[in-house]
C-alpha cells in the first residue's frame, strides 16, 4: 500500500542522490586530471624539433642512463596532421 510506496520513493530518492554525487565525485577528478594537459604542438615545416630516444633501440654495449634524453635538432620536412598524436 501506501507505507510500500513510500518506503520505495525513499530508495529511489537515495539511488539518485548516490548517482548525482558519484557522478560529480567523476567530473572533479576528471577537472583535476586535465588541469595541467596542454594543446599539442603544432609544427609547421622548417621548424627545429628534438626526437626523444626513449621508444629508440640502443646498439649493443651502449647504456641507456649516459645517453641524451633528446637527440636533435631535426629541421621538419613535411607535415601531416591527420595521422600525429
Amino acid at each position: 500500500g501506501i507505507q510500500q510506496f513510500a518506503e520505495q520513493v525513499k530508495w529511489n530518492l537515495i539511488a539518485a542522490h548516490d548517482a548525482i554525487i558519484e557522478k560529480c565525485d567523476r567530473v572533479a577528478l576528471t577537472h583535476f586530471a586535465n588541469r595541467h594537459r596542454r594543446e599539442p604542438p603544432i609544427y609547421k615545416v622548417d621548424d627545429l624539433v628534438y626526437l626523444s630516444m626513449a621508444n629508440l633501440s640502443m646498439p649493443k654495449g651502449r647504456v641507456r642512463k649516459l645517453l641524451p634524453k633528446y637527440i636533435g635538432p631535426y629541421k621538419v620536412l613535411r607535415v601531416d596532421n591527420n595521422k600525429s598524436t
